[in-house]
């Protein structure tokens, strides 16, 4: 396998498994805004505040996923040979996307189960 294609790959298998995750942090939001629903007054209120919270996480986190794409998309237009002079400034770009990305999916998880907790004890 060619530097392009086993950087492709590396990008790649990430790019998806945080797709896969980010669906799941969406079905758990849904989850939680109908439990959002049945509540009155000031509680739904608070748990719509936190769950838009929640939201602008998950458009962090799309943000870095939209990254990696356009990572993706530059080393799919780069020859084998110029890869090989790009290598280190390709490899330490994908390093801050995923950088950026982990620091945006704790903060998810963080909401996320900030939100969870606020509904169990209501």
């Amino acid at each position: 396998m060619g530097l392009k294609e086993e950087l492709q790959s590396k990008v790649q298998a990430e790019v998806t498994e945080w797709e896969g995750r980010l669906q799941d942090y969406r079905g758990k939001i849904k989850e939680l805004q109908a439990k959002a629903e049945q509540l009155e007054g000031q509680a739904k209120a608070e748990y719509q505040e936190t769950l838009q919270k929640l939201k602008a996480q998950i458009e962090a986190v799309e943000a870095k996923i939209q990254a990696g794409k356009q990572e993706l998309e530059k080393i799919a237009q780069t020859t084998e040979e110029a890869l090989q002079d790009l290598k280190s400034g390709i490899e330490s770009a994908w390093e801050s996307i995923k950088l950026g990305a982990e620091t945006a999916w704790a903060s998810l998880k963080e909401a996320a189960e900030q939100a969870a907790s606020k509904f169990k004890s209501s």
